[in-house]
């Protein structure tokens, strides 16, 4: 008993004599540290995930593929309208200012929009003939859980509210309804099925780029393959980007951006940041190929990016790792 009675002493004197710890202040993160950031596409990639690498909270919405079929352009100057060609979608035209009765889709010749967009999209123009008559097919994953096949006619009517006529491919009216432009955004949605036009997209100030599966041709084969692959698009409104694997990411400065070529094609970044090692069975990140973005303010900011990795801790895939700093 005495001796845990000196042993109580002896605490409580050392303790009384410690001094109060003094709190610290870390520094501040320098604003070119890189960050390392990781999302989560689905093991079938089949998530459209917004990102803003320069923002805390980096994912800004995330959607199904499958759960759209167009796009249309919110800028109020433009008739572009995209077709989803990350969930197999094609459409083609008709010779006739009519919906056809018991239409077959054997007697459409479906066409594409090409990767990049731009003026190589097939709905373009729409409003010089806007008694069109168009067949969308909306791909393998409509026709397994709903209709795949639909006819439909796009009205102007004003500038910035779209009409779309819907026919079954019997010839007979479904619905006719209203899409509005969003200001702010690049794209409003719309989908067939459900047929309700679908606000998803973030504000345009608000993302750099988006991962989705994509539609990626092969002109070399006859006729042209069709590709699904985990594309990125960016957001040109707000970025565009250039493409480099001769620099050191570590070394990349501000004295190298007058020789790197920027662009602000939806598909500048592409699908190639990773490839499929047949010999190992499993996807490697380009870790050699540097992204950099500019941004479209009057005094542009620039960043840096590469790819670390295309598998979760737990081993899987379609959760892509990248790391960005800004470049000073």
């Amino acid at each position: 008993m005495r001796y845990l009675l000196v042993s109580l002493l002896f605490v409580f004197i050392f303790s009384a004599c410690e001094k109060p710890e003094t709190p610290y202040s870390l520094p501040p993160r320098p604003i070119d540290a890189p960050r390392m950031l990781q999302v989560d596409l689905g093991d079938n990639y089949e998530q459209q995930t917004f990102i803003n690498f320069r923002d805390s909270s980096f994912v800004k919405a995330t959607v199904n593929i499958n759960s759209w079929d167009l796009a249309f352009d919110c800028n109020p100057n433009s008739y572009r309208i995209l077709m989803n060609g990350g969930k197999g979608v094609l459409i083609g035209k008709l010779a006739t200012s009519d919906f056809v009765k018991d239409l077959k889709a054997r007697e459409v010749k479906f066409a594409w929009d090409a990767a990049s967009g731009g003026d190589s999209i097939l709905i373009k123009n729409w409003n010089l003939n806007q008694n069109t008559v168009y067949v969308i097919d909306r791909g393998i994953a409509a026709a397994a859980g709903g209709k795949r096949y639909f006819q439909f006619k796009i009205k102007l009517l004003q500038s910035d509210t779209f009409m779309l006529e819907v026919a079954d491919m019997a010839g007979e009216l479904l619905r006719t309804v209203p899409i509005y432009r969003v200001t702010g955004k690049n794209h409003i949605y719309y989908n067939f099925e459900s047929m309700k036009p679908i606000d998803f997209e973030p504000n345009q100030n608000d993302w750099h780029f988006c991962f989705l599966p994509t539609r990626w041709i092969y002109y070399e084969y006859n006729p042209p393959l069709l590709y699904i692959v985990t594309g990125i698009h960016i957001n040109p409104k707000l970025v565009s980007v250039a493409t480099d694997s001769s620099l050191t990411f570590e070394n990349i400065s501000a004295k190298d951006i007058p020789n790197l070529s920027f662009e602000n094609r939806r598909d500048a970044m592409g699908f190639e940041w990773k490839i499929y090692d047949f010999g190992l069975g499993r996807y490697l990140t380009r870790k050699y190929v540097n992204y950099i973005f500019k941004t479209t303010d009057p005094q542009p900011r620039f960043y840096k990016l590469r790819f670390l990795d295309f598998y979760s801790k737990q081993g899987v895939k379609g959760s892509p790792r990248f790391e960005v700093s800004e470049i000073k």
